[in-house]
C-alpha cells in the first residue's frame, strides 16, 4: 500500500486492456496524440552520401523506396516511445538484393529482448506467438534512454510515469459518472430496527439497489419509514468544488508526458513558450533518437542520410528572425573595427549562430567576391599619374653639302684676291670649275645648281634598272 513506484498499481497481464484503461483519460490521450502529431509534422530532408538533397518532407517522393508514408512511420514510432519506451519495425527484405523494401510496425508490447542473448551482448528479439528468434538485422528497433539499463529498453517511460496520476484521474471520472447515473444521489446505508431475517435483508437491498440504479426514471414506492432509515455516507460533488485535485492530476499527467503546453490555464505568452519548450525538450530528443536509429540501421547501408529540421517549423521562425537581427547588429559593430572575416566569425561564436557547411562555403565565397570588387573599385578611384609630354625632337641638322662648302671657300678666296684665282676642285665637278673660271657661270648660279635635289628622272631610271635586274633572277 505504501509502494508508489510507477506501474506498481498496474497489471501487466493484459497490456491491451491496461493501455485502453489509462489512455481513455482525456489528458493522457491528448498528450500522446500531441506527441505523435508533432513528430508526424516535423520537417526533414534526405541526403545522399555526397550531402546532396534527394528528398524532403515538403515534396516527398519516397526516393529511399521503403517509406511511402513517413508521417505515419514517425508518428507511430513516437507513440510507441511514449506509451512503451520502445519501438519495433520488422524489415521486409528483397529476395534477391537483401535490401530493405518495407517496414512493418510491431506492437511494442508483443516484442521482448531475449535475455540469454543479451547477457552475451547480442541483440535478439522474441515476438509474441512466434517460436523463432529474430536477429537485430531483421528489426529496426529504438529504445528510450535509461541510465539504469545496460542493454535493452528502459524501465520507465512517459506513460509509465503518468499512470498513477492517470489512474487517479480516471477513478475520479468514473466516480462522477457513477454518481450521475444514480441521479446525483449520495451513497447511503439502510438502517433498520432490530435484526430482520436474511431473506428480508436481501429483498430490501435488492429492491433499494434497483431503485437507486434507476433513479433517473424514478417511480414512487411506499414502505415502512419507521422500520427503514436511509443514512448518507460520504459526500457528493460539492466535496470537490473547492479542491484542485483534478487539476493537479492533469498537471502531473502532462508533466510526465512533456505536454504542459496543453494545459488550459496557460496564457498566450506562456503557452507559446511552453510549446517551444515542448519541441525542445520532448520532441527533439526523440527525433534525434529516431534519426539515429533509421540512419544507422537502414539508410546508411542504402547510401542515404536522414536529418530532421525542427528549425523550419513556424513556431521557431520568430526566434530565427530575432536571432538574425541580433547577429546582424553585432556583426555591424565588429565590422567597424575588424576585418569582415573576423567580425563574422566573432558574431557567429558569440551568439552561437550555426551554419551548415554549404552555407559557410557560400558565405566565404561572397566575402571573397566582395573583397575583390572593393579592390577593383578602389583601383578605379585612385588618381592616375600625370605623364609629362615628351619633349619635342631635337632638330636634325641637314647633311653638310661638301660641294657648297668648297664653293664658298673658293668664292671667299676670289673676293679677298679681287680677281679670279685658279681652284683645284675636290668636291666640285671639273666642268663647273671651268665654267666659273671662264665667266660663263657665276658663283650664285653654281650655288643654285648645287642646292637643287637630285634629278628625279635619274632616280626613277636607277630604280627601274634595279627592278629589271631583280626580275631576271626571280621566277614568275
Amino acid at each position: 500500500m505504501t509502494d508508489d513506484r510507477p506501474g506498481v498499481w498496474t497489471s501487466t497481464s493484459d497490456t491491451k486492456n491496461e493501455a485502453r484503461s489509462t489512455r481513455l483519460v482525456p489528458s493522457v490521450f491528448a498528450g500522446i496524440q500531441a506527441r505523435m502529431q508533432a513528430m508526424a509534422d516535423l520537417p526533414f530532408t534526405v541526403y545522399n552520401m555526397r550531402d546532396e538533397e534527394v528528398d524532403n518532407s515538403d515534396n516527398y517522393k519516397n526516393a529511399i523506396g521503403f517509406m511511402p508514408y513517413p508521417s505515419r512511420t514517425f508518428s507511430l514510432t513516437e507513440g510507441a516511445l511514449a506509451v512503451a519506451g520502445r519501438c519495433y519495425w520488422y524489415k521486409g527484405l528483397g529476395a534477391r538484393t537483401g535490401a530493405v523494401k518495407e517496414l512493418k510496425y510491431w506492437l511494442p508490447m508483443s516484442v521482448t529482448l531475449d535475455a540469454s542473448k543479451a547477457q552475451q551482448g547480442e541483440v535478439w528479439f522474441r515476438r509474441q506467438g512466434v517460436a523463432n528468434l529474430f536477429p537485430a538485422e531483421q528489426v529496426l528497433y529504438m529504445w528510450g534512454i535509461d541510465p539504469d539499463v545496460e542493454l535493452g529498453p528502459p524501465t520507465v517511460w512517459p506513460l509509465e510515469s503518468a499512470i498513477i496520476a492517470a489512474q487517479a484521474n480516471g477513478a475520479i471520472t468514473t466516480w462522477v459518472a457513477d454518481y450521475m447515473r444514480r441521479g446525483a444521489i449520495k451513497a447511503m446505508l439502510l438502517m433498520v430496527e432490530g435484526m430482520p431475517p436474511q431473506n428480508e435483508v436481501d429483498r430490501m437491498e435488492g429492491w433499494f439497489n434497483k431503485f437507486m440504479s434507476g433513479a433517473r426514471g424514478l417511480a414512487w414506492k411506499v414502505f415502512n419509514a419507521q422500520g427503514v432509515k436511509p443514512t448518507i455516507v460520504g459526500d457528493g460533488l460539492e466535496a470537490l468544488k473547492d479542491l484542485g485535485i483534478s487539476k493537479e492530476l492533469r498537471y502531473d499527467i502532462h508533466q510526465a508526458l512533456g505536454t504542459r503546453h496543453l494545459l488550459e490555464d496557460e496564457n498566450f505568452a506562456t503557452a507559446d513558450a511552453r510549446e517551444k519548450q515542448f519541441y525542445t525538450i520532448t520532441i527533439m530528443p526523440d527525433a534525434r533518437l529516431i534519426q539515429y536509429g533509421v540512419n544507422e540501421q537502414v539508410l546508411h547501408a542504402k547510401g542515404y542520410h536522414l536529418e530532421f529540421e525542427p528549425e523550419r517549423l513556424e513556431i521557431f521562425q520568430t526566434n530565427e528572425a530575432e536571432q538574425t537581427k541580433s547577429f546582424g547588429d553585432l556583426f555591424a559593430i565588429f565590422k567597424e573595427v575588424l576585418p569582415v572575416e573576423i567580425a563574422f566569425k566573432l558574431a557567429s561564436e558569440k551568439l552561437d549562430y550555426q551554419f551548415t557547411d554549404e552555407q559557410q562555403r557560400l558565405i566565404a565565397q561572397g566575402i571573397a567576391e566582395k573583397k575583390t570588387k572593393a579592390q577593383e573599385v578602389a583601383a578605379q578611384l585612385q588618381p592616375k599619374p600625370v605623364v609629362p609630354p615628351a619633349p619635342p625632337p631635337e632638330p636634325v641638322p641637314p647633311p653638310v653639302n661638301k660641294s657648297l662648302v668648297e664653293l664658298d671657300r673658293w668664292e671667299d678666296k676670289v673676293s679677298k684676291a679681287g680677281k679670279m684665282v685658279t681652284w683645284h676642285a675636290v668636291e666640285l665637278s671639273v666642268e663647273m670649275c671651268k665654267a666659273i673660271k671662264a665667266g660663263t657661270m657665276t658663283f650664285e648660279q653654281a650655288r643654285a645648281e648645287l642646292s637643287q635635289p637630285e634629278n628625279v628622272d635619274s632616280i626613277r631610271a636607277l630604280a627601274d634598272s634595279i627592278n629589271n635586274a631583280v626580275a631576271k633572277y626571280v621566277p614568275a
